[in-house]
């Protein structure tokens, strides 16, 4: 029944097994920073504009007198500008790992990218049996 199958198993393999592990990094460290994380107010340092317009946020927060860097992700409209405050998680026992608090989604891409390496590399497994 999944004859056809084993003969794409090597390219399955060349995509799904290194999805499946970015998933699970993903997967991991979101769920440290979710269990562990800090809220803090960063101050806006840089703003950079893409060539489409897009506005990239750098924001700098101190944890233990120890100042750290976090980059948001491209934003068509900016919620702050140089010198603003916005919120930031970081993980508690990595602050360098931080996300902008608004930009933090729930999380579930990672989960399906990983199920379906998953399912295609079983189905690749079982197609040899």
């Amino acid at each position: 029944m999944l004859d056809g199958l084993r003969d794409w198993a090597p390219d399955i393999l060349f995509f799904a097994v290194p999805a499946l592990a970015g998933a699970l990094l993903f997967i991991w460290r979101g769920g440290n920073l979710r269990r562990r994380g800090v809220v803090v107010r960063a101050t806006c340092v840089n703003q950079a504009r893409d060539a489409k317009g897009l506005v990239t946020l750098r924001l700098i927060f101190d944890v233990d007198g120890t100042q750290y860097y976090c980059t948001s992700v491209p934003y068509q409209f900016p919620p702050v500008g140089v010198g603003q405050r916005l919120d930031v998680m970081y993980d508690s026992k990595n602050p360098g790992y931080s996300e902008v608090v608004d930009q933090m989604g729930r999380g579930i891409v990672p989960w399906i990218v990983g199920g379906i390496a998953t399912v295609l590399l079983l189905l690749a497994g079982i197609s040899y049996i």
